[in-house]
């Protein structure tokens, strides 16, 4: 019989490490004061990783919102009258999206799909 899941614990997954891992993951344990075991170590560091990878995401928006915030307030101070909301809001997407040129070249955008904007 199964022993179910519970909602707090997942499967059991397996992890072979190199050598030069393995190496590493000991010295991370060494550095640490309470000298968590090999599994507990694995885990904290994945825990790590992951918490890691999602912080530029964060970083991302934020500035994202920073710089839309400041466009919107120079828009309001010295916008073009003339100008409907829609041209306003393509001339927003174009300056928080960086140069046409550039696209090709971000590291932070999938190449999949791309298409230089005209």
């Amino acid at each position: 019989m199964k022993r179910p899941e519970s909602s707090a614990t997942a499967r059991a997954a397996g992890f072979r490490p190199s050598q030069a891992q393995l190496r590493a993951i000991t010295a991370w344990v060494a550095r640490q004061s309470d000298k968590p075991g090999l599994s507990e170590a694995i885990s904290r560091l994945v825990e790590l990783g992951l918490a890691f990878h999602a912080e530029p995401d964060r970083q991302k928006q934020r500035a994202r919102k920073m710089a839309a915030d400041a466009i919107d307030g120079m828009v309001d101070g010295m916008g073009d009258t003339t100008t409907t909301a829609e041209g306003r809001a393509v001339r927003k997407r174009d300056l928080l999206d960086g140069p046409k040129e550039f696209d090709r070249v971000r590291i932070d955008r999938s190449k999949r799909n791309k298409r230089v904007r005209e």
